[in-house]
């Protein structure tokens, strides 16, 4: 790969820059990153990108990309070693269900930001579970997602699955009951270095934080265990 500069800029906690951080940990792709913050964007963010959304990629000090898919698939472009299968038809499904992931990402956002009754955080919680029955279905049982390699679809899935013990705290649920093959994929991505770097190391700490600043229905269980 040629020598450029990557500046990742980004918030510490977000899954859609961990994406971003595992790929450049697993491809040794060196850069420097800028956390700012979600709810007090600074100004300079809309120039960057019209979506005023991290994560943003600036090459070189003067080419800009935004969106973490797009991002992700141009890094692993200009690298060696893949994270994506070479069969055009294998990668074509990794991508398909990285947007299946990203489904279900949108219903954890969804009971982080909006759901503000008991009623609409079951509802939530009963689409994750449909979804991931689904995945379930399609792993092996050695608990890898099609191959025995890491690919992006892992390092995606694995980022959905950080958040399962808050949430699970938080809603009394355990969104691994009953799919012991994602439990598995879950516990052997958890070990991996890259997957781990991604976050700091109090990354339930801060989502908790998170979460009750954000104030929906989950969070009042945070209000009362700090009462």
């Amino acid at each position: 790969m040629t020598q450029q500069n990557f500046h990742l800029i980004g918030h510490q906690i977000c899954p859609y820059v961990q994406r971003v951080i595992i790929l450049m940990i697993e491809k040794q792709i060196p850069y420097i990153r800028t956390n700012i913050d979600l709810d007090n964007k600074p100004d300079w963010l809309s120039k960057l990108s019209p979506i005023k959304k991290v994560p943003i990629l600036v090459i070189n000090e003067k080419q800009i990309l935004f969106e973490s898919d797009v991002i992700c698939q141009y890094l692993d472009t200009v690298s060696p070693n893949s994270l994506y299968p070479k069969n055009t038809f294998l990668k074509a499904s990794h991508c398909a269900w990285i947007a299946f992931a990203t489904d279900i990402l949108n219903l954890v956002a969804k009971l982080i930001y909006q759901d503000k009754s008991l009623n609409e955080v079951n509802k939530t919680l009963a689409s994750i579970e449909n979804k991931l029955t689904i995945i379930e279905s399609r792993l092996s049982d050695e608990g890898g997602f099609f191959e025995d390699s890491f690919y992006m679809v892992d390092a995606v899935f694995a980022t959905i699955f950080r958040y399962f013990h808050v949430l699970g705290s938080l809603t009394n649920s355990n969104l691994f009951y009953g799919l012991p093959r994602i439990l598995k994929w879950h516990n052997t991505l958890a070990k991996r270095q890259s997957i781990q770097n991604a976050v700091p190391i109090n990354y339930n700490e801060l989502l908790l934080t998170f979460i009750k600043e954000n104030g929906a229905y989950i969070s009042k269980n945070i209000k009362k265990n700090s009462a």
